[in-house]
């Protein structure tokens, strides 16, 4: 969906690879299946109403399933004569003729089966995992679903599959005979970068992202985090931002202290890489890019999923301002070396030419 996640990661791999590749993008959102088991799609239409999405204010009538399915049947049939369609941004133009590509990503294992892309023709596919955990987040999953029927149902008809952080990759790949691959985006290294405070009396903890889905820990674990070191006598102060720019992303960390993840399920997450190219460590659970990067006491400190442990690993660090200087100083140094803009490209791009060449 425009700006969500997977829509960064898109426009990351577009910029840095489209003198290497021919690229081609298109959003699920915009091909509803209509006997889809999954919903996703209804989800992520509800949400873009209730918060003013312009992209889907282009569209008229998507809150309508069956007027949504018409539409765009219609315009489909229609194209096979050569008139318009929609384009990634909801806007119409024709569509080229040639419609078959060398490669074709799938950034999530299910989105084949929950959006209809049957008149595209490709040599080879590749599908994406970017939640840790399992049963993958997000979706309506059974939670009985075993690990191999899973991978039966969703993985093996690909021909690789890309994760959004190597603990992704190591699990997955046990109970599926294809290729694995670590790819994600990163951001501009020279926005995202620490800036000089001035000396502050609170202590700022930071959060960015959707709180309403449960598996981030936001209204269960967070606030409550932030209550109890509040009610102890330590001058906390919770920042957040749930939507923005790029830019503002960047302006929101430099002024933050310390970030929390208490996530579940995240490849990222997406606070982690904007929190760590500020110079802002992490007090974080084993989960995606945390588990890959962080050093327990060097650069961040990992905790257990609960309000107890968290608040005191963050009362840890207020009381030794020292120990958390040493891990600012470490933590954008390390993510560039392991997961900066260089480290991401080269993966992408060994990923494609990998796929072609066989």
């Amino acid at each position: 969906m425009p700006g969500w996640a997977f829509d960064n990661i898109i426009k990351f791999v577009y910029t840095q690879l489209k003198s290497d590749f021919d690229f081609y993008y298109d959003y699920t959102i915009y091909n509803p299946r209509i006997d889809s088991q999954i919903n996703s799609d209804i989800s992520l239409i509800e949400y873009n109403h209730h918060h003013g999405n312009n992209y889907r204010k282009a569209i008229p009538f998507q809150r309508i399933p069956i007027i949504r399915a018409f539409i765009y049947y219609s315009i489909r049939y229609l194209n096979k004569f050569g008139f318009l369609s929609f384009d990634e941004e909801g806007r119409t133009r024709k569509v080229r003729k040639d419609n078959r590509y060398d490669l074709v990503v799938f950034l999530d294992f299910y989105m084949d089966k929950d959006a209809d892309f049957d008149h595209v023709q490709y040599n080879k596919k590749i599908k994406g995992i970017y939640t840790d955990g399992f049963p993958p987040k997000g979706i309506q999953l059974l939670a009985t679903i075993s690990i191999t029927e899973f991978c039966s149902q969703y993985l093996n008809d690909a021909d690789a599959i890309v994760t959004g952080a190597p603990s992704i990759a190591a699990f997955y790949k046990k109970n599926a005979n294809i290729p694995f691959f670590f790819a994600n985006m990163a951001y501009d290294e020279s926005v995202f970068k620490p800036m000089n405070r001035s000396e502050e009396t609170d202590f700022v903890i930071g959060w960015t992202g959707n709180p309403n889905r449960e598996f981030k820990g936001f209204h269960s674990v967070i606030l409550p985090v932030v209550e109890k070191l509040q009610k102890e006598g330590y001058p906390v102060v919770l920042k957040t931002q749930f939507e923005g720019s790029i830019e503002s992303l960047a302006f929101f960390w430099q002024g933050v202290d310390l970030a929390i993840i208490a996530s579940e399920a995240d490849a990222g997450p997406s606070m982690f890489m904007e929190a760590s190219l500020c110079g802002v460590p992490s007090v974080s659970t084993r989960i995606g890019m945390p588990a890959y990067l962080m050093r327990d006491g060097e650069n961040g400190l990992f905790c257990e999923r609960n309000v107890k442990d968290i608040s005191s690993k963050i009362a840890f660090l207020i009381d030794h301002p020292e120990v958390l200087k040493s891990m600012k100083a470490s933590i954008r140094k390390d993510y560039i070396e392991k997961l900066g803009v260089e480290v991401q490209v080269k993966n992408w791009k060994n990923m494609f030419n990998e796929l072609i060449k066989k």
